[in-house]
C-alpha cells in the first residue's frame, strides 16, 4: 500500500509549474498587457511558440489565410486564448505521461473536461470562476500521471485491472490504498494552487455540495460518455437531471431556475464542439 507521506515525498520530483505559464498569467492579467509583452515571454519558449503557431493555423482557428509569425498568432487568438492554450500546452509538454497510461488519450480527456467546465461555468453565470474551472478540469486527473510516473511498478496492476473492466477508483483503492484523486490534490498543493482547486481535484469523483467539485464531476461524466477513460466507461450512461452534481451546479444559479430552463440539446452540441477542439489541440501539442 502507498502512504500519503510517501506520495508527498515522491511528487516533489515532478516538474514544477512551467515558468512560461506563470509569466503569461501575470502579464495577461494586467490591464496594461500589450502584444509586445506577450511576445517577449513566448520568445523564451520556442517549442510553445511553435505549438501556438500550429494551433492558429489549425481547423479550429484558420480562416482564409495562414499566419506565419507570432505577432499574427497573438492577434488571431487573443490574450485570453493565448494564456489558457499556452498554459495547457506548457503543462502537457512538462508532464506528458508515464509508463502505462496513454498520454494522448488522457490529455484529450483532461483538456475536454476543462473546456466543458469553463463552458458550463459561463452558462450558469459563474463568470468569476471561468479560468479556475478550466485549470481545475485540465488537472483533475493529474494524480494518474503522478502515480504512473512516481509509482510505475505499483501502478501497472491498476492499469491492467482497468483494462479488464475494473472501475479506476475501485482498482486504485484495492491495489494501492490511495486514489488518483487524492494524489492529484497533493500535486496541486505542491504546485501552490489555491485550496479550493486542490479540494475539487480530490473530490471530483465524490463531490460535496461545493460548486467547483460538482462542476468538475459533471464535466468529467459528460466527457467520459464521449471519450472513455477505460473499458468500464464504454457502457457509461446516466440521467443528467438525476445527478446530485447537476442539481448543485444548475439549480438556482444566479437566482434563476436554470435547471428547468436548460436546453440539453444545445448543451450536448456545445460539449461535442469542445471535444473536437480538445482532440485537435492535444494532437497538435504532441506533434513536437
Amino acid at each position: 500500500m502507498i502512504t500519503s507521506d510517501l506520495v508527498r515525498q515522491r511528487v516533489r520530483t515532478l516538474p514544477s509549474m512551467p515558468t512560461t505559464v506563470m509569466a503569461l498569467g501575470k502579464v495577461v492579467g494586467d490591464d496594461r498587457c500589450t502584444v509586445d509583452r506577450v511576445l517577449g515571454i513566448l520568445a523564451q519558449d520556442p517549442a510553445l511558440s511553435a505549438a501556438l503557431l500550429r494551433l492558429a493555423n489549425s481547423v479550429m482557428y484558420v480562416r482564409d489565410d495562414r499566419v506565419m509569425d507570432l505577432r499574427s498568432v497573438v492577434m488571431r487568438l487573443g490574450f485570453d486564448s493565448i494564456f489558457h492554450l499556452g498554459q495547457s500546452a506548457a503543462i502537457i509538454r512538462s508532464i506528458r505521461g508515464g509508463s502505462h497510461l496513454d498520454p494522448l488519450l488522457l490529455w484529450q480527456h483532461s483538456v475536454a473536461v476543462g473546456l466543458v467546465a469553463k463552458g458550463i461555468c459561463g452558462l450558469v453565470g459563474q463568470d468569476q470562476h471561468l479560468e479556475t474551472a478550466y485549470l481545475t478540469g485540465l488537472l483533475h486527473d493529474i494524480g494518474k500521471i503522478a502515480l504512473d510516473q512516481c509509482f510505475s511498478e505499483e501502478y501497472g496492476p491498476v492499469v491492467d485491472a482497468m483494462a479488464q473492466g475494473a472501475v479506476c477508483l475501485d482498482a486504485e483503492r484495492a491495489i494501492l490504498g490511495i486514489t488518483h484523486a487524492e494524489v492529484g490534490a497533493m500535486v496541486a498543493a505542491q504546485w501552490n494552487f489555491p485550496e479550493p482547486m486542490a479540494a475539487a481535484i480530490r473530490d471530483h469523483h465524490e463531490p460535496t455540495s461545493d460548486f467547483l467539485s460538482c462542476l468538475i464531476q459533471l464535466s468529467d461524466l459528460l466527457v467520459r460518455t464521449r471519450i472513455p477513460n477505460s473499458p468500464a466507461d464504454e457502457n457509461l450512461a446516466f440521467v443528467l437531471e438525476d445527478q446530485p452534481a447537476f442539481r448543485n451546479v444548475f439549480a438556482g444559479a444566479s437566482g434563476a431556475n436554470l435547471e428547468a430552463d436548460l436546453d440539453e440539446e444545445r448543451l450536448t452540441f456545445g460539449i461535442d464542439d469542445e471535444l473536437e477542439h480538445a482532440i485537435t489541440f492535444v494532437k497538435l501539442v504532441f506533434q513536437e
